[in-house]
């Protein structure tokens, strides 16, 4: 089972009752795990065996076909085109060449573009807008608060 971001910020709203709770406990699962208690929520069971990763762009678009980032292959003619961005240092950027690259899960056909995938995300009508780190849920070990 991939990473699941509904999950995981459910699991982060009931620690965060838990310290409003019991602010001297730092054992974030014993908080999660009271909490859930006395809450009467019920427990989301998660280990490492299950929830290894953050989902690949292929398992993204295999999970998700109706997402508009995943396109009809132009081989194939399937639902299951998926974009990739390229760092400038991979095989298949070619020296920095490329940025970004299709690949289609069911025929392998892949396809590179010159176009950085920001471009391409305007292309299919994914806009994001001007965004923050905090709108968009993502936190990382800088960020005031994490332990």
């Amino acid at each position: 089972m991939a990473f699941d971001p509904k999950i995981h910020q459910i699991k982060i709203m009931i620690i965060r009752c838990g310290q409003l709770l019991d602010p001297d406990e730092k054992n974030i699962t014993k908080l999660y795990e009271e909490t859930s208690r006395k809450l009467g929520v019920p427990l989301i069971a998660t280990s490492t065996a299950e929830t290894d990763h953050l989902p690949t762009p292929e398992e993204s678009a295999r999970e998700n076909p109706d997402n508009p980032h995943v396109q009809v292959c132009p081989k194939c003619g399937e639902k299951s085109y998926f974009m990739l961005g390229l760092c400038r240092t991979c095989k298949d950027a070619e020296g920095g060449k490329y940025k970004t690259m299709f690949e289609c899960y069911k025929c392998h056909h892949k396809e590179k573009s010159e176009e950085p995938v920001v471009v391409w995300l305007e292309r299919l009508g994914i806009d994001f807008g001007t965004q923050t780190k905090a709108s968009l849920g993502v936190k990382t070990v800088t960020d005031d608060g994490i332990k």
